[in-house]
């Protein structure tokens, strides 16, 4: 049971943010739970991709993640499969990794249009790529990757990469977006917390 003195203790402990290591060991889970907690969304965290320091936490949602799990423990357990046997070891190969899917009726991706129409209120007509990181997640690779695929729409003035509003409300509220199989935490999310208020069948999860 995490107490409300332990949760001031994590925060005095680490006042801005951890590493994954830091978030297993204080949460009493594997390395590998730890993980499919991130990757998956659950718990929100910055994935930079690197080999090491791969994931940064914000203390404050790891908190939040201690406390709700107290309240509803099913939500955050190690889906099936994600150990072998007995043994406690993890599995090397990704087939139980799991796979979050979206299925929106039309009306739905209209209303996640106006998400995403919501979210980038704030932001000039011309987004930089440090604005598009912010507002979806994705690293800045990802967004020149895209532009260069012509997946998504990017301006180069005087040497600055330079993205359009209303491309990336269109790009991330469209179907290509929403079926990114590596999705950032930020984006997935939202995702799930979207398709919560939408049908039934909205979002479906294998392993």
């Amino acid at each position: 049971m995490t107490t409300l003195l332990e949760c001031y203790k994590i925060l005095e402990q680490y006042p801005d943010s951890m590493t994954k290591d830091q978030f297993y060991r204080i949460a009493h889970i594997s390395k590998r739970h730890a993980k499919y907690l991130l990757d998956s969304g659950l718990v929100p965290c910055h994935d930079s991709g690197k080999k090491t320091r791969r994931y940064t936490i914000q203390t404050r949602d790891v908190v939040t993640f201690l406390c709700d799990r107290e309240d509803n423990p099913d939500k955050y357990k190690a889906p099936k499969g994600l150990y072998i046997g007995n043994s406690g070891k993890a599995k090397r190969r990704r087939s139980t990794t799991e796979i979050i899917r979206f299925h929106f009726t039309e009306p739905e991706k209209t209303g996640l249009y106006k998400e995403w129409e919501r979210l980038a209120a704030d932001y000039d007509n011309l987004l930089t790529t440090s604005d598009v990181t912010e507002l979806t997640g994705y690293s800045a690779q990802s967004i020149q990757r895209w532009c260069n695929q012509k997946i998504l729409v990017g301006f180069q003035i005087r040497g600055k990469l330079l993205v359009p509003r209303l491309s990336i409300i269109e790009f991330m509220a469209g179907n290509r977006a929403t079926a990114i199989a590596r999705k950032s935490p930020k984006h997935l999310e939202l995702l799930r917390t979207y398709a919560q208020e939408c049908h039934e069948g909205a979002m479906t999860i294998t392993y």
